[in-house]
């Protein structure tokens, strides 16, 4: 036995290091008593228990067959009853041949109670099996880091014996030896170590604690080499992967955000942060609402983002939506999100993935492809409306010029705009006495035209504020719309609501009216009405004004044609008149200066009552032929404004004496008796040829037309005026014949049963209003007709 083993009969105390020669093991044969070799392994006889030898010496036999390290598990040879279980590994020691020449082992004392012999040789064994199919490998070392026992040693590599061998002689010099070092002493220490390590090509993970003994003193090392080269490999791998992913991540200009199960942030690149204006240490482990309450600015953001959550983890699918984030100080960002919900097999949710693409600039790409595309609609609308408003104007314009009738004017005019500008269509004029009168109305359905027939009479007051009196005083567009209950067409025109049941019949409840002007004359005004409220707008009014521009200038032009048409025929008729009254006197005349010549002719002396009878027709025809010529000279001047007047100071009771002595012969042939009242002096600056031509022009006609009834003249001063009155009880002037007989040859009857050119009347407004006078008519048919003229004296 060598130096160090324990003493016979004492309990081993701590580990022992021995060695046997094979051949003690192999081929034990008697010797005598007095020969230092011993029969068997000293160790055998003095360190392992009589009863465990056979099985200790067969573990020893199988090392020296193949030099593999074994252990087996025995008591010790202690006799005072104080035998232990101790662990001893064994291997085989080769000479330069290779060949094993001696055994090494070292027993250690093992702590605490073990299973009996059999069953801990089974427990051995099965934990022997257990380590060779898990790759690890375990040993312990004393305090001199010497390897006491080992299992799983293959790992390290083939037929590696390690028990007793020093750590330092296995692990080598250099830096990774040193830092294995320093961990096993800092387990000496007292404190776990952790290292990896490379070991046989391959990774170890090594773990070191501290060894105890029943009294707590540390007497080694125990450690525990994992092989994770495969581990290492595949988080290698990972890591590789994860980096490759992480830069990914923060190369891509989208955001991403990883969120678990209960919502909480695991992980976000820097895109998602920054559009937060999040650190990298300040969100994970964090909830939306949790990052809400810290951050006041996106507090509303988190909340959404919250709640769209929620429903993507209801759906149980991945949803998609568009979210605005506000920037501080930017414009809000608009961001594509696509939520991804993670379920774990049973139905737990287990993650969230969040995808967000800012899509701000495709956004603002598409708001300015939309206005564009906007404004080219719009400018496309406009071009057909200003097509269609352009057919439908010149189309106007052409039906406008198919005939210059004016009634056929009025009736086009009125239903041109329909259906396109309304159901139903007023044309009002202005007549010469400034009242409005309704000549023309249509409705766009013919079914409807007796429903809409009251409105004929629903005439606009000039006098009235608002309505189409004010288009027509303005010459301004005016546009109403009512909704159903209101009054709308109170309004326009119907101040009394007479008319009131027929709208609400014809359901209207859009008026627009445009001022009828041309050639700058206010003419009226022509006006639309809308079942539909808020029909009218801008571009309506603007084509409605260019419908009623040309309808003024067709009305108008319609109007200057029927004038002409009624000059040319007045003046046909004139010129037939003329030419009628002209020939009476020259007729008259003539026959005359025939008799004149016949009797001057005859030799003998002629009677001068006879001449004198036929100089007096030849003078009295000689001024009726003066008078007309005169008159006719008037209305030339009086048309081309040529007509001066030579005021002087005139008594205007004195001029109609002097007329009315003149129409004395008149007078007594045609038996009309005249009554005259101009005995006070009516004194003014007048122009008195002016004036005898009113006083005999008004006489004239009054003789002409009083079918030999009384006359009565009067001259008077009223309210600082001069004032002639001139009644008749003649045939009288019919209402319709009233608005015209002022007019140039106009008359009250025809000419066929009355002479004259029809410009007596004429004559004398025209001098009165140039003395800044008025002349005024009332008359009833049969009754007669009174002419009153009023002068201004200064």
């Amino acid at each position: 036995m060598e130096e160090g083993l324990p003493l016979l009969g004492s309990p081993l105390p701590s580990p022992v290091f021995w060695k046997a020669e094979v051949e003690l093991v192999t081929h034990p044969s008697p010797r005598q008593p007095s020969e230092r070799a011993s029969p068997r392994p000293v160790f055998l006889t003095e360190l392992v228990h009589p009863r465990d030898r056979e099985h200790t010496l067969a573990v020893l036999r199988e090392v020296a067959a193949d030099g593999r390290a074994r252990r087996c598990l025995h008591r010790s040879a202690a006799t005072n009853g104080g035998s232990r279980w101790c662990l001893t590994s064994i291997r085989g020691i080769r000479d330069e041949s290779g060949r094993i020449q001696e055994l090494a082992g070292v027993t250690q004392p093992m702590r605490g109670p073990l299973f009996a012999g059999e069953e801990f040789q089974q427990h051995e064994s099965g934990l022997r099996q257990l380590l060779a199919q898990v790759p690890a490998f375990l040993y312990l070392t004393d305090r001199e880091l010497r390897f006491i026992a080992t299992a799983g040693s293959e790992l390290a590599g083939p037929d590696l014996e390690l028990e007793g061998r020093p750590l330092l002689d296995v692990l080598g010099a250099g830096e990774e030896s040193s830092s294995m070092l320093a961990a096993h002493r800092h387990a000496l220490g007292g404190e776990p170590a952790r290292y990896d390590t490379e070991w046989s090509h391959r990774t170890f993970e090594v773990r070191v604690e501290p060894a105890f003994d029943e009294e707590g003193t540390c007497t080694g090392t125990l450690g525990i080499a994992i092989d994770v080269t495969e581990q290492r490999r595949e988080e290698e791998e990972l890591r590789t992967s994860a980096e490759r992913l992480r830069t990914l991540l923060e190369t891509t200009s989208d955001s991403i955000y990883l969120k678990d199960g209960e919502g909480r942030w695991l992980e976000a690149n820097d895109t998602g942060l920054q559009l937060f204006q999040l650190s990298r240490a300040g969100y994970q482990g964090l909830t939306d609402l949790e990052l809400a309450r810290r951050n006041d600015f996106f507090r509303e953001a988190f909340i959404a983002c919250y709640a769209s959550d929620q429903r993507t983890w209801d759906a149980g699918k991945p949803t998609r939506m568009e979210e605005i984030i506000s920037q501080p100080g930017e414009s809000p960002r608009v961001i594509d999100v696509t939520k991804v919900p993670l379920f774990h097999p049973n139905g737990e949710r287990k993650g969230l993935v969040v995808l967000g693409r800012d899509i701000t600039r495709r956004r603002m790409a598409e708001q300015e492809r939309d206005r564009l595309l906007h404004q080219e609609k719009e400018a496309r609308a406009a071009a057909e409306e200003a097509r269609r408003r352009s057919e439908f104007l010149s189309s106007a314009s052409r039906v406008l010029a198919d005939s210059l009738d004016y009634d056929a004017t009025l009736a086009t005019v009125a239903r041109l705009g329909l259906p396109v500008l309304g159901e139903w269509c007023a044309v009002d004029l202005v007549g010469e006495d400034l009242h409005v009168a309704r000549v023309a109305t249509a409705h766009a359905e013919s079914s409807k035209e007796p429903s809409a027939r009251p409105l004929e009479k629903c005439v606009p007051d000039l006098e009235k504020p608002g309505g189409i009196a004010e288009v027509i005083r303005n010459r301004r567009p005016f546009v109403l719309s009512v909704q159903p209950g209101e009054e709308g067409m109170l309004a326009l025109c119907d101040h009394e609501r007479s008319h009131l049941e027929t709208v609400r019949e014809l359901g209207l409840r859009s008026w627009l009216s445009v001022p009828l002007v041309a050639r700058g004359r206010t003419m009226g005004a022509l006006t639309f009405a809308s079942v539909r409220p808020d029909r009218y707008r801008s571009e309506d009014v603007m084509l409605t004004g260019d419908l009623a521009w040309r309808a003024a200038l067709a009305l108008d032009n319609a109007r200057l044609y029927r004038e002409s048409q009624q000059a040319i025929q007045a003046r046909d008729e004139f010129l037939s008149i003329a030419s009628h009254e002209l020939r009476t006197p020259i007729t008259a005349l003539r026959l005359g200066i025939q008799r004149l010549f016949r009797l001057a002719r005859g030799g003998a002396e002629p009677p001068w009552k006879t001449v004198a009878a036929s100089l007096d027709g030849v003078e009295r025809q000689g001024k009726r032929l003066t008078l007309l010529i005169d008159s006719l000279l008037d209305v030339s001047r009086l048309q081309s404004h040529h007509i001066q007047l030579d005021l002087e100071e005139v008594d205007l009771s004195g001029v109609v004496r002097d007329v009315v002595a003149q129409l004395g012969s008149v007078l007594a042939r045609t038996h009309t008796p005249l009554s005259l009242r101009a005995d006070t002096p009516v004194v003014g600056q007048w122009d008195r040829v002016r004036l005898e031509q009113i006083v005999t022009n008004l006489l004239d006609n009054a003789i002409k037309y009083g079918a030999q009834a009384p006359i009565e003249v009067t001259v008077a001063l009223e309210n600082g005026a001069a004032v002639l009155t001139l009644r008749d009880r003649g045939i009288g002037i019919s209402p319709e014949r009233m608005p015209f007989i002022f007019g140039r040859f106009e008359r009250a009857v025809s000419s066929r049963h009355y002479g004259g050119l029809g410009l007596g009347l004429y004559i004398v407004r025209q001098i009165v209003e140039l003395h800044g006078g008025t002349i005024q008519v009332e008359s009833s048919p049969g009754k007669g007709s009174t002419f009153t003229v009023r002068l201004p004296r200064g």
